[in-house]
Protein backbone atom coordinates (compact mmCIF):
# COMPACT_ATOMS: atom_id res chain seq x y z
CA UNK A 1 0.00 0.00 0.00
CA UNK A 2 2.94 2.56 0.82
CA UNK A 3 4.93 1.69 -2.24
CA UNK A 4 1.46 2.43 -4.27
CA UNK A 5 0.77 5.74 -2.46
CA UNK A 6 4.57 6.61 -2.84
CA UNK A 7 4.06 6.81 -7.04
CA UNK A 8 0.69 8.75 -6.91
CA UNK A 9 1.97 11.95 -7.01
CA UNK A 10 -0.28 15.26 -7.91
CA UNK A 11 1.76 15.32 -11.29
CA UNK A 12 1.18 11.45 -11.88
CA UNK A 13 -2.87 11.79 -10.96
CA UNK A 14 -3.94 15.08 -12.37
CA UNK A 15 -0.90 16.93 -14.14
CA UNK A 16 0.18 14.49 -16.37
CA UNK A 17 -3.87 13.04 -17.54
CA UNK A 18 -4.83 16.98 -17.98
CA UNK A 19 -1.89 17.96 -19.80
CA UNK A 20 -1.84 14.92 -22.31
CA UNK A 21 -5.36 14.81 -23.13
CA UNK A 22 -5.15 18.54 -23.65
CA UNK A 23 -2.40 18.01 -26.33
CA UNK A 24 -3.83 14.91 -27.62
CA UNK A 25 -6.84 16.46 -28.55
CA UNK A 26 -5.72 20.22 -29.53
CA UNK A 27 -3.50 17.41 -32.40
CA UNK A 28 -6.40 15.85 -33.21
CA UNK A 29 -8.41 18.77 -33.95
CA UNK A 30 -5.83 19.50 -36.29
CA UNK A 31 -5.75 16.52 -37.93
CA UNK A 32 -10.19 16.89 -38.43
CA UNK A 33 -9.37 19.79 -40.08
CA UNK A 34 -6.38 17.78 -42.40
CA UNK A 35 -8.56 14.90 -43.19
CA UNK A 36 -11.24 16.90 -44.05
CA UNK A 37 -9.03 18.81 -46.92
CA UNK A 38 -7.83 15.78 -47.99
CA UNK A 39 -10.91 14.06 -48.52
CA UNK A 40 -12.29 17.14 -50.26
CA UNK A 41 -9.48 17.38 -52.78
CA UNK A 42 -9.57 14.09 -52.98
CA UNK A 43 -13.01 13.35 -54.17
CA UNK A 44 -12.96 16.39 -56.74
CA UNK A 45 -12.05 16.13 -60.52
CA UNK A 46 -9.34 14.25 -60.99
CA UNK A 47 -6.76 13.37 -64.23
CA UNK A 48 -7.64 10.65 -66.43
CA UNK A 49 -6.22 7.60 -65.09
CA UNK A 50 -5.77 8.13 -61.20
CA UNK A 51 -8.98 6.65 -60.32
CA UNK A 52 -7.35 3.78 -59.01
CA UNK A 53 -4.85 5.30 -57.29
CA UNK A 54 -7.22 7.71 -55.57
CA UNK A 55 -9.73 5.15 -54.26
CA UNK A 56 -6.39 3.42 -53.20
CA UNK A 57 -5.42 6.40 -51.07
CA UNK A 58 -8.77 7.75 -50.32
CA UNK A 59 -9.34 4.36 -48.04
CA UNK A 60 -5.91 4.04 -46.48
CA UNK A 61 -6.63 8.11 -45.68
CA UNK A 62 -9.85 6.84 -44.00
CA UNK A 63 -8.69 3.91 -42.20
CA UNK A 64 -5.73 5.61 -40.65
CA UNK A 65 -8.53 8.58 -39.53
CA UNK A 66 -10.86 5.60 -38.13
CA UNK A 67 -8.09 3.87 -36.35
CA UNK A 68 -6.35 7.07 -35.32
CA UNK A 69 -10.12 8.07 -33.77
CA UNK A 70 -10.80 4.64 -32.32
CA UNK A 71 -7.27 5.10 -30.28
CA UNK A 72 -7.97 8.55 -29.43
CA UNK A 73 -11.47 7.49 -27.91
CA UNK A 74 -9.89 4.52 -26.16
CA UNK A 75 -6.91 5.87 -24.61
CA UNK A 76 -9.20 8.70 -23.12
CA UNK A 77 -11.38 5.72 -21.62
CA UNK A 78 -8.28 4.48 -20.17
CA UNK A 79 -6.58 7.44 -18.92
CA UNK A 80 -9.81 8.58 -17.38
CA UNK A 81 -10.67 5.11 -15.40
CA UNK A 82 -7.09 4.63 -14.42
CA UNK A 83 -7.12 8.84 -13.11
CA UNK A 84 -10.33 7.76 -11.46
CA UNK A 85 -9.00 4.67 -9.85
CA UNK A 86 -5.85 6.39 -8.35
CA UNK A 87 -7.69 9.24 -6.73
CA UNK A 88 -9.63 6.73 -5.13
CA UNK A 89 -6.67 4.81 -3.79
CA UNK A 90 -5.55 8.34 -2.56
CA UNK A 91 -8.58 9.21 -1.45
CA UNK A 92 -9.29 6.02 1.09
CA UNK A 93 -5.84 5.38 1.39
CA UNK A 94 -6.99 1.64 0.24
CA UNK A 95 -5.36 0.02 -3.05
CA UNK A 96 -8.15 -2.83 -3.16
CA UNK A 97 -9.81 -0.10 -5.67
CA UNK A 98 -6.93 -0.24 -7.92
CA UNK A 99 -6.39 -3.89 -7.60
CA UNK A 100 -9.79 -4.55 -8.79
CA UNK A 101 -9.23 -2.13 -11.62
CA UNK A 102 -6.28 -3.72 -12.77
CA UNK A 103 -7.19 -7.24 -12.66
CA UNK A 104 -10.91 -8.35 -12.29
CA UNK A 105 -11.84 -5.58 -14.81
CA UNK A 106 -13.43 -7.21 -18.19
CA UNK A 107 -13.67 -3.53 -20.13
CA UNK A 108 -10.07 -2.34 -19.09
CA UNK A 109 -8.92 -5.71 -20.29
CA UNK A 110 -10.74 -4.54 -23.97
CA UNK A 111 -9.02 -1.40 -23.71
CA UNK A 112 -5.85 -2.24 -23.21
CA UNK A 113 -6.20 -4.50 -26.48
CA UNK A 114 -7.16 -2.02 -28.00
CA UNK A 115 -4.25 0.37 -27.01
CA UNK A 116 -2.13 -2.25 -27.91
CA UNK A 117 -3.10 -3.36 -31.38
CA UNK A 118 -4.30 -0.34 -32.98
CA UNK A 119 -0.57 1.29 -32.92
CA UNK A 120 0.41 -2.19 -34.81
CA UNK A 121 -2.71 -1.50 -37.66
CA UNK A 122 -1.92 2.26 -37.72
CA UNK A 123 1.65 1.63 -38.44
CA UNK A 124 0.90 -0.75 -41.14
CA UNK A 125 -1.65 1.34 -43.05
CA UNK A 126 1.72 4.66 -42.31
CA UNK A 127 4.04 2.32 -43.55
CA UNK A 128 2.25 1.10 -46.95
CA UNK A 129 2.12 4.76 -47.95
CA UNK A 130 5.11 6.01 -46.77
CA UNK A 131 7.44 3.04 -48.61
CA UNK A 132 4.75 3.82 -51.30
CA UNK A 133 5.72 7.77 -51.40
CA UNK A 134 9.25 6.90 -51.51
CA UNK A 135 8.99 4.06 -54.45
CA UNK A 136 7.21 7.13 -56.20
CA UNK A 137 10.29 9.47 -55.26
CA UNK A 138 12.69 6.89 -57.01
CA UNK A 139 11.24 6.17 -60.06
CA UNK A 140 9.32 3.22 -58.68
CA UNK A 141 12.50 1.58 -58.07
CA UNK A 142 11.78 -2.07 -56.78
CA UNK A 143 15.65 -2.05 -55.30
CA UNK A 144 14.26 0.42 -53.30
CA UNK A 145 10.89 -0.69 -52.35
CA UNK A 146 11.64 -4.50 -52.08
CA UNK A 147 14.11 -4.22 -48.61
CA UNK A 148 11.41 -1.89 -47.06
CA UNK A 149 8.57 -3.53 -47.61
CA UNK A 150 10.07 -6.70 -46.34
CA UNK A 151 11.48 -4.65 -43.11
CA UNK A 152 8.07 -3.44 -42.56
CA UNK A 153 6.40 -6.66 -42.48
CA UNK A 154 9.32 -8.06 -39.78
CA UNK A 155 8.37 -4.71 -37.25
CA UNK A 156 4.60 -5.36 -37.39
CA UNK A 157 4.89 -9.01 -37.06
CA UNK A 158 7.21 -8.14 -34.22
CA UNK A 159 4.09 -5.36 -33.15
CA UNK A 160 1.56 -7.71 -33.37
CA UNK A 161 3.24 -10.53 -31.57
CA UNK A 162 4.17 -8.43 -28.53
CA UNK A 163 0.55 -6.99 -28.35
CA UNK A 164 -0.74 -10.45 -28.32
CA UNK A 165 1.94 -11.53 -25.52
CA UNK A 166 1.20 -8.48 -23.72
CA UNK A 167 -2.49 -9.00 -23.85
CA UNK A 168 -2.24 -12.90 -22.55
CA UNK A 169 -0.32 -12.25 -19.67
CA UNK A 170 -2.12 -8.46 -18.31
CA UNK A 171 -4.58 -9.65 -15.67
CA UNK A 172 -2.23 -12.16 -13.54
CA UNK A 173 0.90 -13.41 -15.44
CA UNK A 174 3.35 -10.96 -14.74
CA UNK A 175 6.00 -12.90 -16.74
CA UNK A 176 4.40 -12.99 -19.74
CA UNK A 177 3.49 -9.68 -19.44
CA UNK A 178 7.35 -8.38 -18.79
CA UNK A 179 8.29 -10.57 -22.00
CA UNK A 180 5.19 -9.09 -23.87
CA UNK A 181 7.05 -5.51 -22.83
CA UNK A 182 10.52 -6.83 -23.95
CA UNK A 183 9.31 -7.35 -27.42
CA UNK A 184 7.09 -4.24 -27.83
CA UNK A 185 10.79 -2.05 -27.07
CA UNK A 186 12.05 -4.43 -29.50
CA UNK A 187 9.62 -2.85 -32.30
CA UNK A 188 9.14 0.61 -31.30
CA UNK A 189 12.91 0.57 -31.68
CA UNK A 190 12.81 -1.59 -35.02
CA UNK A 191 9.90 0.73 -36.25
CA UNK A 192 12.04 4.03 -35.27
CA UNK A 193 14.77 2.38 -37.93
CA UNK A 194 12.67 1.14 -40.68
CA UNK A 195 10.79 4.95 -40.51
CA UNK A 196 13.97 6.47 -40.16
CA UNK A 197 15.68 5.04 -43.04
CA UNK A 198 11.67 5.70 -45.10
CA UNK A 199 12.67 9.34 -44.50
CA UNK A 200 16.17 9.44 -45.06
CA UNK A 201 15.96 7.82 -48.23
CA UNK A 202 12.75 9.93 -49.43
CA UNK A 203 14.14 13.03 -47.69
CA UNK A 204 17.33 12.41 -50.20
CA UNK A 205 15.87 12.27 -53.19
CA UNK A 206 13.86 15.20 -52.70
CA UNK A 207 17.06 16.97 -51.76
CA UNK A 208 18.52 15.98 -55.34
CA UNK A 209 15.25 16.93 -57.00
CA UNK A 210 15.31 20.17 -55.56
CA UNK A 211 19.02 20.55 -56.36
CA UNK A 212 18.28 19.82 -60.08
CA UNK A 213 15.30 21.44 -60.75
CA UNK A 214 18.03 24.81 -59.10
CA UNK A 215 20.55 23.54 -61.51
CA UNK A 216 17.81 24.40 -64.29
CA UNK A 217 16.87 27.48 -62.92
CA UNK A 218 13.38 26.59 -62.15
CA UNK A 219 12.50 27.88 -58.24
CA UNK A 220 15.83 29.29 -57.89
CA UNK A 221 14.38 31.65 -55.37
CA UNK A 222 13.81 29.24 -52.77
CA UNK A 223 15.12 29.53 -49.09
CA UNK A 224 16.77 27.35 -47.08
CA UNK A 225 14.43 27.72 -44.39
CA UNK A 226 11.35 26.63 -47.28
CA UNK A 227 13.82 24.00 -48.58
CA UNK A 228 13.78 22.18 -45.16
CA UNK A 229 10.23 22.81 -44.43
CA UNK A 230 9.54 21.33 -47.77
CA UNK A 231 11.53 18.05 -47.25
CA UNK A 232 10.40 17.43 -43.55
CA UNK A 233 6.58 17.89 -44.87
CA UNK A 234 7.11 15.70 -47.83
CA UNK A 235 9.34 12.95 -46.25
CA UNK A 236 7.14 12.05 -43.48
CA UNK A 237 9.42 12.74 -40.99
CA UNK A 238 6.61 13.92 -38.40
CA UNK A 239 6.16 10.04 -37.54
CA UNK A 240 10.20 8.90 -36.72
CA UNK A 241 10.80 12.06 -35.48
CA UNK A 242 7.88 11.24 -32.85
CA UNK A 243 9.14 8.23 -31.97
CA UNK A 244 12.60 8.94 -31.44
CA UNK A 245 11.71 11.46 -29.03
CA UNK A 246 9.00 9.10 -27.50
CA UNK A 247 12.07 6.19 -27.08
CA UNK A 248 14.34 9.33 -25.91
CA UNK A 249 12.25 10.66 -23.03
CA UNK A 250 10.55 7.29 -22.05
CA UNK A 251 14.16 5.74 -21.29
CA UNK A 252 16.44 8.75 -20.07
CA UNK A 253 13.80 10.79 -18.03
CA UNK A 254 12.04 10.27 -14.94
CA UNK A 255 8.30 9.91 -15.41
CA UNK A 256 7.35 11.76 -13.00
CA UNK A 257 9.08 15.17 -14.52
CA UNK A 258 7.86 14.53 -18.01
CA UNK A 259 4.24 16.74 -18.00
CA UNK A 260 2.58 14.33 -20.40
CA UNK A 261 2.49 10.69 -22.44
CA UNK A 262 4.09 10.41 -25.67
CA UNK A 263 1.86 7.70 -26.63
CA UNK A 264 -0.88 9.65 -28.32
CA UNK A 265 1.20 12.21 -30.14
CA UNK A 266 3.15 8.82 -32.07
CA UNK A 267 0.06 7.54 -32.81
CA UNK A 268 -1.50 10.89 -34.18
CA UNK A 269 1.91 11.26 -36.35
CA UNK A 270 1.15 8.13 -37.69
CA UNK A 271 -2.26 9.09 -39.30
CA UNK A 272 -0.84 13.21 -39.84
CA UNK A 273 2.30 12.48 -41.76
CA UNK A 274 0.62 10.44 -44.74
CA UNK A 275 -2.31 12.49 -44.66
CA UNK A 276 -0.22 16.25 -44.95
CA UNK A 277 1.54 14.25 -48.16
CA UNK A 278 -1.09 13.73 -49.83
CA UNK A 279 -2.61 16.91 -49.31
CA UNK A 280 0.42 18.67 -50.63
CA UNK A 281 0.68 16.16 -53.57
CA UNK A 282 -2.82 17.30 -54.58
CA UNK A 283 -2.13 20.93 -54.06
CA UNK A 284 0.59 20.38 -56.62
CA UNK A 285 3.67 21.29 -54.19
CA UNK A 286 5.44 17.67 -54.27
CA UNK A 287 8.56 16.57 -55.27
CA UNK A 288 6.76 14.63 -58.11
CA UNK A 289 5.71 18.29 -59.87
CA UNK A 290 9.20 19.43 -59.48
CA UNK A 291 10.72 15.98 -61.12
CA UNK A 292 7.96 16.71 -64.04
CA UNK A 293 9.84 19.89 -64.65
CA UNK A 294 12.38 18.95 -65.16
CA UNK A 295 12.01 16.12 -67.33
CA UNK A 296 9.81 18.58 -69.54
CA UNK A 297 12.71 21.07 -69.39
CA UNK A 298 15.12 18.10 -70.58
CA UNK A 299 12.86 17.58 -73.05
CA UNK A 300 12.58 20.56 -74.55
CA UNK A 301 16.09 20.86 -74.31
CA UNK A 302 16.40 18.30 -76.60
CA UNK A 303 13.91 18.82 -78.69
CA UNK A 304 15.49 22.50 -79.43
CA UNK A 305 18.70 21.32 -80.08
CA UNK A 306 16.95 18.97 -82.96
CA UNK A 307 14.76 21.99 -83.79
CA UNK A 308 18.16 23.92 -84.18
CA UNK A 309 19.94 20.73 -86.38
CA UNK A 310 17.07 20.62 -88.54
CA UNK A 311 17.37 24.40 -89.61
CA UNK A 312 20.83 24.79 -90.04
CA UNK A 313 20.69 21.76 -92.47
CA UNK A 314 17.44 22.81 -94.33
CA UNK A 315 19.54 26.65 -94.92
CA UNK A 316 22.49 24.45 -95.84
CA UNK A 317 20.44 22.85 -98.86
CA UNK A 318 18.70 26.30 -99.07
CA UNK A 319 22.70 27.47 -100.07
CA UNK A 320 23.73 24.80 -102.37
CA UNK A 321 20.28 24.77 -104.14
CA UNK A 322 20.86 29.16 -104.47
CA UNK A 323 24.56 28.26 -106.00
CA UNK A 324 23.51 25.41 -108.09
CA UNK A 325 20.66 28.09 -109.51
CA UNK A 326 23.78 31.16 -109.86
CA UNK A 327 25.64 28.47 -111.26
CA UNK A 328 23.34 27.65 -114.37
CA UNK A 329 22.65 31.21 -114.27
CA UNK A 330 26.32 31.46 -114.96
CA UNK A 331 26.59 29.17 -117.47
CA UNK A 332 23.57 29.93 -119.84
CA UNK A 333 25.04 33.51 -119.84
CA UNK A 334 28.33 32.96 -121.20
CA UNK A 335 26.04 30.50 -124.08
CA UNK A 336 24.39 33.86 -125.03
CA UNK A 337 27.51 35.57 -125.03
CA UNK A 338 28.95 32.98 -127.63
CA UNK A 339 26.01 33.15 -129.08
CA UNK A 340 26.10 36.78 -129.78
CA UNK A 341 29.83 36.56 -130.35
CA UNK A 342 28.58 34.22 -133.51
CA UNK A 343 26.03 35.89 -134.96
Amino acid sequence: MASLLSLLSVQRVLILPIVTLLITYLLYGFYILLFGTCVHIMRGRQPVGEGLNRNLYLSLTVILFVLTTAFIVDYTVVIVSESIAYFTVVKTRDSRAYVEYAKNNVPNTVAFAFQSLIPVLLNIAADYMLIHRCYVIWSSSKRVAIPLIVASVGTNALGATAAIVMLAGFRDKADLFAFGITLLAGYIISCAIVNSMVTLLTAGRIWWIHRSVRAHGVQASDTLLHSVSRIVLESGLLYPFCIITSLIVGNTTNPNIVPFDFQPIVVLSAGIAPTLILVRAKLGKTAESMQNQISDIRFTSRTARRTGTMTVSQAQVHSIEDLNVAALEVEQAEKRKEVTSLV
